[in-house]
């Protein structure tokens, strides 16, 4: 049987200060989505993002993409992550959120590393793949309604060794709750159970809100 560890605020706080600290506009962004009330919590986890960095930085990937920007805590993240010749294309539809990002980008100088799109990410993806556009690393994080076809649609984007991360496929932990029947938990089921049915590399790793993982050999 394998071996799991309840992870606790004092447990997450001795693996805070055991590893690489976080960039001063990391925090700062932390601490303005603290202000932001419910959808603060649309912001990934301080884990998930170190997981990230660490991905990036191993694989030594040059060209990301990502689904769902919100404030800039995970772009910065993959930003910060990349080669000084290493580019970020950040899709949201959100344009004032997306513009709080922007500056915390200019504050990090890493601006020049970062394209904004704001617009319908669906109709984005569309466009990148009709010029054959190709990312080492993408990460969805957006609209629950479309993670399927944002899915399929990255994988076409991506490069051969690339991988793709999908946020929230855990959902508070209601995806193995069988009286939960919203709208929301519905969406990420089905969408697990279709991702199940694919024959790609796929894992679940269980932190933050949950992310998957897949990679193209």
């Amino acid at each position: 049987m394998d071996k799991y560890m309840d992870i606790d605020q004092k447990m997450i706080d001795y693996i805070f200060s055991h590893t690489s600290e976080l960039h001063p506009v990391q925090k700062k962004i932390i601490k303005f989505n603290e202000k932001l009330g419910y959808i603060k919590k649309l912001q990934i986890s301080v884990l998930q993002a170190n997981f990230i960095e660490f991905l990036i930085k191993f694989k030594k990937f040059k060209s990301c993409l990502e689904i769902g920007t919100f404030t800039g805590y995970s772009a910065l993240s993959i930003a910060l992550s990349l080669p000084k010749n290493g580019r970020l294309y950040c899709i949201d539809k959100n344009e004032e959120k997306l513009n709080i990002a922007k500056k915390f980008f200019k504050q990090a100088r890493v601006n020049k590393k970062i394209f904004t799109d704001i617009s319908n990410a669906e109709e984005s993806l569309i466009k990148l793949k009709k010029n054959a556009k190709k990312f080492d690393f993408i990460l969805i994080d957006a609209d629950k309604e479309n993670y399927i076809n944002y899915f399929d649609l990255s994988l076409s984007l991506l490069n051969k060794g690339g991988v793709i991360l999908v946020d929230n496929i855990l959902w508070k932990g209601e995806v193995v709750n069988p009286l939960a029947n919203d709208k929301l938990t519905k969406l990420i089921k089905n969408f697990n159970n279709y991702i199940k049915k694919l024959k790609i590399n796929k894992y679940i790793i269980p932190i933050g809100d949950g992310f998957l993982i897949c990679w193209k050999k």
